[in-house]
């Protein structure tokens, strides 16, 4: 008789059910330690001996370790189970189109340190820039530290084989070869993915244990473009070779604004950050005056600003559309909103709710709309991008991964 199934934490690439579990009893530790291997059974519904046989791989892995003993109910007191958050950092970078953030992260997914850059230049140049200021901060702060692996998210498409960007439209990349850059100079695996698919995937990581059965999420990345993450199955949808492309570019309005791909009235040009700023600016720009900002921009809409307010306002009508139609035909059970404008959420959220409803989706008010877990969702994304590579694989691991290459 086959086990009763696990709660859907499954990761990219991840195929066999014993990596499926032990990548759910990660997470479940991480949130809930200290943890008992008798609560972990009767939170995943697993058997107690299938239990305690990941567990004692994951103790000799050195992932996770027993400490104080719980309350007995009669038979042997239980140990509690916690994660080894230094068993090994991980780097997570999220390239973005204004600005990109690094950060050092402990095994559970904590970030430890980060730092942000302008993204600017070439981008051969740029990389080069961004792994002198990582080599800086690891080597003088991190030198004993053992390092497993770099998680990258970046805008646009990646040919999964050689960790190439073919083509960013809005970093304006093409033909980018990031991960050779990277390898050569950090000396560490790189695992890349598209900036809303690493969003995406920090639900897997960072989202509420609540959620824990849901089988189908759609995210949308609302940055300088718009992007679309999907979580099918209990599992990241990365599409093919070149990865999910993603509805942003999905057009609303064939005689709407040229957008940044080539193509007019895609949905990034109505409901971007981008799309909002301006919006808001061709009625208040004073000439001379500087660009703002969205966080500006909402700012002055929770100060009661009108243009504000009603930038955003149509900002999330747009949004609404194009969520209404991609539920319309994914029907997933939750979307979450990532971004910059969920600090507007009080605001835009009966907006889209409203754009939603149609007799055709069945029970709407069971559909969770909610903002992402964490901010900037596509940083911590990278975080479970590099970490489950980690333990899905034997580590080489580099205490100076500057000077020492880690075979592949």
């Amino acid at each position: 008789m086959s086990e009763p199934p696990a709660n859907n934490f499954k990761m990219v690439d991840v195929h066999d059910v014993r990596d499926i579990n032990q990548t759910i009893f990660l997470h479940l530790i991480r949130e809930r330690q200290p943890i008992s291997r008798a609560d972990i059974a009767k939170f995943t519904g697993l058997r107690a001996g299938t239990v305690s046989a990941i567990v004692n791989r994951l103790i000799k892995n050195n992932f996770v370790y027993e400490g104080t003993e719980g309350p007995s109910s009669g038979g042997r007191p239980p140990k509690h189970l916690y994660i080894n958050a230094e068993s090994f950092y991980v780097l997570a970078i999220d390239i973005g189109v204004s600005d990109t953030v690094f950060a050092v992260s402990d095994f559970n997914g904590r970030i430890i340190q980060q730092k942000s850059l302008l993204t600017e230049g070439a981008p051969e140049q740029f990389l080069e820039k961004l792994a002198d200021e990582i080599e800086k901060i690891v080597s003088t702060q991190y030198s004993r530290a053992k390092f497993g692996a770099v998680g990258v998210s970046v805008p646009g498409l990646i040919d999964r084989e050689t960790g190439t960007v073919e083509t960013s439209p809005n970093l304006e990349w093409k033909n980018v070869p990031l991960r050779r850059i990277l390898m050569n100079r950090l000396h560490l695996p790189i695992y890349i993915e598209n900036d809303a698919n690493a969003a995406a995937f920090s639900e897997l990581w960072y989202g509420p244990l609540s959620e824990a059965n849901v089988r189908t999420l759609l995210f949308v990345l609302v940055v300088e473009g718009l992007g679309t993450g999907l979580i099918i199955n209990g599992e990241l949808h990365v599409g093919s070779r070149l990865g999910l492309g993603g509805f942003g570019h999905m057009s609303i309005d064939p005689n709407g604004e040229l957008c940044s791909c080539g193509r007019r009235g895609c949905w990034e040009t109505f409901a971007s950050e981008r799309a909002t700023v301006e919006r808001f600016q061709r009625v208040t720009a004073k000439p001379g005056g500087r660009a703002v900002s969205l966080n500006e921009v909402v700012s002055l809409a929770n100060k009661n600003d009108e243009m504000a307010v009603e930038s955003l306002k149509i900002t999330a009508e747009y949004l609404g559309e194009g969520i209404s139609n991609l539920v319309h035909g994914l029907y997933p059970e939750t979307v979450v909103i990532g971004g910059n404008i969920t600090a507007a959420w009080s605001l835009i959220e009966p907006i889209i709710k409203k754009r939603i409803h149609s007799r055709y989706i069945v029970a709407p008010e069971k559909l969770v709309i909610r903002p992402a877990s964490v901010q900037r969702p596509s940083l911590f994304g990278a975080i479970p991008i590099a970490l489950q590579n980690c333990f899905q694989k034997p580590l080489q691991l580099s205490k100076n991964p500057f000077k020492t290459r880690v075979k592949i």
